[in-house]
Formats: structure tokens, C-alpha cells, sequence
């Protein structure tokens, strides 16, 4: 088949954790190549922007030559306009997409991407697929404090885009959340699980449980995106919290939070430094940019307990990768982290979002050196059975269906 998938606010060639980049831009990325290797031609097109110009070029990490992915930037609006500019500019991505059609299968990436390509496509009517990553009625159900709700105009437009399209979504709770908020997709549903590269994301040699020392410190870490809605500000909390009570176990810790604010989330990044002197744990803190594939592979492999402290998730990928790391991993028991983090499998959850809980819990699998390395264990397993190619395939029949 020949298949567009269509991240328009968003390169798929971003690095994660920075800007609007995180989860989604891995996906496609990964989604793209693994179609590509199953033998499909796969375009990528997202917007020109400041640090793309227009153009084709070979997708980031992948080699090229005849079969590999190709990302296209479209010339839509001035390069530097802002995610909240960019409804208006629409039309113009619709347009430039169409010219580079026909397509077997057209997959629409967030709901600016699904609004172009049902622009650029109308004649399709249900063969164009939308994933939504975030559904703006759940997150604004689910807001986090200090954080601005999503426009009524977004809301409207998911609305829309249930109704008109193929619904594709990471997760059942995600899917779940469009039933709820939308209603029923009115072209198909259905959920397929991201994948994560097993060889990238895989465990360190580790010392014998519990041999840690001083210069070997307890490492957890906080991977992503810096915004209120990932909830750093919590894991921050839960280490005060835990120096509080166990003050000699909190010595024993390094705290890495890891990632860049996404545009207008600077004052909320600036905060969390505040916030760790004003609780005096800045000394056990260390803020680190966002980190390439690679090095977050690493930084991943190297934690003793990876957080995931989101107000909600579509599904998680953070988590599912630090699985592939044989690295437990603590969240909150809700929306896509529900699937991301099976209890008992690849972590625990936290029920609610008082830092006293989730310093409990962070103690209890700092402190047992067996518990962890037997979750370590089962998520690896777990990680595993998340394969991009099976999801690729997945992909392919929700494909087929459309086209016919």
C-alpha cells in the first residue's frame, strides 16, 4: 500500500521531551519504519517549520534508499507559528498534502492532523484514521492545577472527527475516553498498543540487589516532556516527602527529572527548581534537557525506578520503554497507564496524588532489592510482547478494511 501518516504540528523527526515533541512523534517515527520494512510505501508529512524547511527528506533514523520512509515538510504558514496559530493555517497543509496523493491509507496524527487530511481527502469519507494522543475532553476533565483547559473549538473538532473517521487509539482507556466524550467512532475502532525497540531499551548488567553505595546512588527518574500535565511537581514532592520520614533513605537517592518545558510551560519548569531548593532536596536533584533515543535508552537502563506522575496518559510509552529496561516503574492507576503498567507485572500504581503515598511506595521498592529486580524481570517479558512490526500489522488490516 502506499500510506500517508500525517503529524502536522509535530515532526516526527523531534526529538522527544523537547518542544511539542514526546510519545506521538515516537510512534509515528516507529509506526512509519515498521510499515515500510513490511514492505508498504510510507509517507510522513508534517509541517515546515523554523528547524525544517520545506522539503523531502530520509526519516530520522532510518537509512535510505528505495523502501525507506520519506518525511515531506509542507510549506503552511510562516515557519514560526505558534501550536495555537496553527488551526489557521489548515487549508494550506490540506492542500499541499493532496499533491502528494494518491493514497492506499491515510492516518491522521492529533486533530489538526486528522482536520488536513479529511480536508485534503474528502472523498475518502471513512478511509481516513485518526489518532488523537490526547483527548482534549479527558484532559480538561482531568486538568492539572495552573494548567490552561483545551479550547472548545478543539473539543468540537474531536467531536467531528469521531463521527467522520476510522478511530485508531493507543489504548483501550483512550478509546474508552472518545466513546465517553464524542461518542462512537462512526467509521471502526480500535486500539493497538505501541511498540518499543527491545534492542535500544534493554537492561544494564546490575550489581547484586542491594549493593549499592555512595557513589552508586538510588536512581529515579522522571522522563518527558516538562508541563503541567506530566506532573513533575509531584515526584518532587513525594522525594521531599521521603526525605521527611526516611531521611537517611533519601541520602542514599539521586532524583532525575529529564526533559524540556513545551512552549508556554517555561514559568511551570522554572517552579520545579524552586520548588526542590524550597524543600531543601535540591542537593539529591538534577534536571537534565531532553535526551536523544539513545541516551534515554541509558538513562532508563541506569534508574533503580522509573516515575510516571501524569495527570493522564493515552497510554504511556515512557513506562512501556523503561519495561524494555527491566526498570520498575511507579505511576498513577488511570487512563492508558492502566495498560502501560500492569500491577504487579511492570510496577505499582499510586492510587490519587498525595506525595505521602507515592513516597510510600517509592521506599517500599527502593528498599527491597529482590521486589525490583523481579518487576524488573516481568517487564522486560512484558516489553517484550510490544513488537512496532506486530503493530505495523495491526495497522495494515484497520488499512485494508478502509481502502475497501
Amino acid at each position: 500500500m502506499r500510506i500517508a501518516l500525517v503529524s502536522m504540528h509535530t515532526s516526527p523527526s523531534a526529538q522527544p521531551g523537547s518542544g511539542d515533541a514526546g510519545g506521538m512523534n515516537v510512534v509515528v517515527a516507529a509506526a512509519a519504519r515498521a510499515l515500510a520494512l513490511r514492505g508498504n510505501e510510507v509517507i510522513v508529512a508534517t509541517r515546515a517549520s523554523e528547524t525544517l524547511a520545506a522539503g523531502e527528506y530520509p526519516l530520522a533514523g532510518v537509512s535510505g534508499g528505495p523502501g525507506a520512509p520519506r518525511l515531506v515538510a509542507i510549506d503552511a504558514g510562516a515557519p514560526d507559528l505558534a501550536k495555537g496559530e496553527l488551526p489557521g493555517v489548515v487549508s494550506d497543509f490540506a492542500s499541499g498534502l493532496r499533491d502528494l496523493g494518491p493514497f492506499d491509507a491515510v492516518h491522521g496524527h492529533y486533530w489538526l492532523s486528522g482536520l488536513a487530511a479529511h480536508a485534503a481527502f474528502r472523498e475518502r469519507r471513512g478511509g481516513v484514521a485518526v489518532t488523537f494522543h490526547t483527548i482534549a475532553a479527558q484532559k480538561n476533565a482531568r486538568l492539572a492545577a495552573g494548567d490552561r483547559p483545551e479550547p472548545a473549538a478543539r473539543i468540537a473538532a474531536e467531536r467531528s472527527l469521531t463521527a467522520s473517521s476510522s478511530v485508531i487509539a493507543g489504548s483501550a482507556s483512550e478509546l474508552a475516553a472518545v466513546s465517553e466524550h464524542y461518542g462512537a467512532p462512526g467509521f471502526g475502532e480500535a486500539v493497538v498498543h505501541p511498540g518499543v525497540d527491545t534492542d535500544l531499551f534493554r537492561p544494564l548488567a546490575r550489581p547484586a540487589a542491594d549493593a549499592h553505595t555512595e557513589q552508586a546512588p538510588l536512581r529515579v527518574t522522571v522522563l518527558g516532556r516538562v508541563q503541567p500535565l506530566k506532573g513533575q511537581d509531584l515526584a518532587l514532592r513525594a522525594a521531599a516527602e521521603l526525605a521527611a520520614t526516611d531521611p537517611s533513605l533519601f541520602a542514599s537517592t539521586e532524583w532525575i527529572i529529564a526533559g524540556e518545558p513545551t512552549p508556554g510551560a517555561e514559568g511551570y519548569a522554572a517552579g520545579l527548581r524552586e520548588l526542590a531548593d524550597e524543600r531543601g532536596i535540591g542537593a539529591n536533584v538534577r534536571f537534565l534537557p531532553a535526551q536523544s533515543r539513545p541516551a534515554a535508552a541509558a538513562l532508563l537502563a541506569s534508574s533503580d525506578l522509573v516515575l510516571v506522575p501524569s495527570h493522564s496518559e493515552t497510554f504511556g510509552l515512557t513506562a512501556l520503554e523503561a519495561a524494555a529496561c527491566g526498570v520498575p516503574v511507579v505511576s498513577g492507576g488511570h487512563t492508558g497507564l492502566l495498560e502501560a503498567v500492569p500491577v504487579g507485572v511492570s510496577g505499582l500504581h499510586v492510587d490519587g496524588r498525595d506525595p505521602r503515598a507515592w513516597a510510600s511506595t517509592v521506599a517500599t521498592l527502593l528498599m527491597d532489592g529482590a521486589l525490583r529486580a523481579r518487576l524488573g524481570e516481568s517487564a522486560r517479558l512484558y516489553a517484550e510482547s510490544h513488537d512496532w512490526l506486530a503493530h505495523a500489522a495491526k495497522l495494515e488490516r484497520i488499512y485494508e478494511r478502509l481502502a475497501a
